[in-house]
């Protein structure tokens, strides 16, 4: 059985037409609930009623948990492609619908499709990917596929349709600008094209620089580790499902969905001192988390991704300072892309975690102090925690103020002592390191969606993949036009020359829609002075000479000044 768990502001729903030969006439076809945890549901070949109770029984505690009075169940086919024939799978639905509890029950119609629209909660813990039954124990331990060349479904080598999605939903804006694409033959992972990649780029010179300014060292490793690093770190016990692991020829592999432990082997190297801590490191890796196939959504959530991860192994009387300094370090780039974010603290969740409690105390409590010492309000998130340390998400406001988790930080006591790797103190002792987790950016891919979406296209200068657009009004003038645009090329300011016979006016039209920030329009005037006329996006003009131009541009590129409207 897979299952997401989705803790909601709201949902409503709306049965369009039965999509199964076995549909309920007798359930309410639609529905609006407020403050209720939803399950979407797909029962699987093999489920059982049991299953089904186990399910329920995590969904109670979790709803409770979340003070929810209700639970929503919401039949959903698309989690899984190994489904239950009709006839059972409506059995076993109706067997969660009578679960016995305190929370109220309200259930969706099996069989239909439904119009459904809904607003998630902005906590780490309220979307939640669940299997249950044959699905838990089918990763490395079932015997692997064999493919078949002649039954291979060769109609998925195609591009994921995108349409009918709202015009300022970053996959449209990020379609029509040329930007990126998804393909069915790679679920949840982001096809980036060259201006969309241009973008992808520039935010990681602008973090490299300010990571080299707070002193940290950039690393690399290898995407893929055998399950015993997995499992001394805690992420087999505790984050398996979200793995991808692999079969090689026995040996268990995974591919990494987090930096930590490949990090911590590079500590694991040498001995290392206190005069040498603390330890600062920075890593741009892929990354691969496994999401439920129903659940994955353009740039937002995805399986394969990149982050700033940064990791800062230091001594027990160096973490106060480095706390504050990485929550300084957040507030300068987000001050620079014109974010507004809002921080929450999560604390320990009871049932999953590792460690001491007087360990996990004093890292809460040394989160809270630096957030306080940095003149921050912060809302508190009971039991959401990653299972080896508290930590401090950063929430971005987007356009419809919606928070979006991006530049996150934890304190971790626990994997160093995992790992059992220490430092000689001043006293000559071993000691153990405390370990900062932290990401600036977070998911590049999911900031770069919800930047688009906040932007709706119109990037600041330093950050647009085309900087300015070189237009002639005629073929007379195409010449000085392709010097103009010789000379902006020669700066490193990224211009395409438009030379065409098309009229004017279209030009600048195309050049808007395009979100281009500026145009310098040739004529007969411009190549008779060796000037040109620039037009921003608001259509403001401004005659100036070619070497005007380019300090202009120039400065407004190294400020990287500008961010959402």
């Amino acid at each position: 059985m897979k299952v997401l768990q989705l803790d909601l502001e709201s949902v409503e729903y709306e049965s369009i037409k039965p999509e199964s030969r076995i549909y309920e006439e007798d359930v309410d076809k639609s529905g609006r609930f407020k403050d209720v945890v939803m399950l979407l549901v797909s029962v699987e070949r093999g489920d059982t009623t049991e299953i089904a109770a186990e399910a329920m029984k995590d969904a109670v505690a979790f709803a409770t948990k979340q003070k929810s009075e209700s639970i929503l169940i919401y039949p959903f086919a698309h989690l899984s492609t190994d489904l239950e024939s009709p006839e059972l799978s409506l059995k076993i639905i109706k067997s969660m619908r009578e679960y016995e509890s305190l929370i109220k029950m309200h259930y969706a119609p099996f069989g239909w499709n439904k119009k459904l629209k809904l607003e998630i909660k902005g906590h780490p813990l309220a979307e939640q990917s669940r299997s249950y039954g044959k699905s838990v124990s089918e990763n490395i331990s079932k015997e692997p596929k064999r493919l078949d060349r002649k039954t291979m479904d060769r109609s998925i080598v195609r591009k994921s349709d995108w349409s009918g999605l709202p015009e300022t939903d970053h996959r449209s804006i990020g379609e029509k600008l040329n930007l990126y694409s998804a393909q069915e033959i790679s679920p949840g992972m982001v096809y980036w094209h060259s201006k969309g990649y241009t973008i992808y780029r520039e935010l990681v010179k602008f973090l490299r620089e300010k990571y080299e300014a707070y002193d940290y060292a950039e690393i690399s490793t290898p995407s893929m580790a055998n399950l015993a690093l997995w499992d001394v770190s805690g992420h087999y016990g505790h984050y398996k499902e979200n793995m991808f692991i692999v079969d090689d020829e026995g040996s268990g592999m995974g591919l990494k969905p987090m930096n930590c432990p490949s990090t911590i082997m590079i500590y694991k190297t040498k001995k290392w001192s206190y005069r040498e801590l603390p330890f600062r490191t920075v890593i741009f890796d892929r990354l691969y988390r496994k999401e439920l196939s129903g659940v994955l959504g353009g740039l937002t959530r995805v399986q394969e991704f990149s982050q700033d991860d940064g990791h800062i192994f230091a001594a027990d009387e160096q973490l106060d300072a480095e706390l504050e300094t990485v929550i300084r370090f957040i507030k300068e780039v987000y001050s620079v892309l014109g974010f507004k974010y809002s921080p929450k603290l999560s604390t320990k969740n009871s049932q999953n975690y590792i460690g001491d409690d007087e360990l996990w105390a004093d890292a809460t409590k040394r989160l809270a102090n630096a957030l306080e010492k940095n003149g921050m309000e912060y809302e508190v998130m009971e039991g959401d925690a990653s299972f080896y340390g508290p930590k401090i998400d950063f929430y971005v406001i987007d356009a419809a103020g919606k928070g979006w988790q991006c530049a996150t930080m934890q304190l971790d006591y626990q994997l160093p002592r995992r790992f059992g790797i220490t430092y000689t103190g001043e006293d000559g002792e071993e000691h153990t390191p405390a370990m900062i987790h932290r990401a600036v950016l977070g998911s590049l891919e999911r900031f770069i969606g919800v930047f688009v979406e906040m932007t709706q296209g119109r990037f600041p200068l330093w950050l647009s993949p085309e900087q300015i657009r070189v237009i002639s009004i005629s073929e007379n003038y195409a010449e000085y036009a392709r010097s103009v645009h010789r000379s902006l090329k020669e700066a490193h300011i990224r211009a395409v020359l438009d030379v065409s016979d098309r009229t004017l006016d279209y030009k600048i039209r195309e050049a808007q829609m395009e979100k281009v920030p500026y145009s310098v329009i040739i004529g007969k005037r411009e190549e008779e002075t060796q000037s040109v006329t620039i037009r921003d996006r608001t259509g403001r003009q401004e005659k100036m000479g070619i070497s005007e131009l380019v300090a202009k541009l120039n400065l407004e590129i190294s400020a990287r000044a500008g961010g959402p409207a």
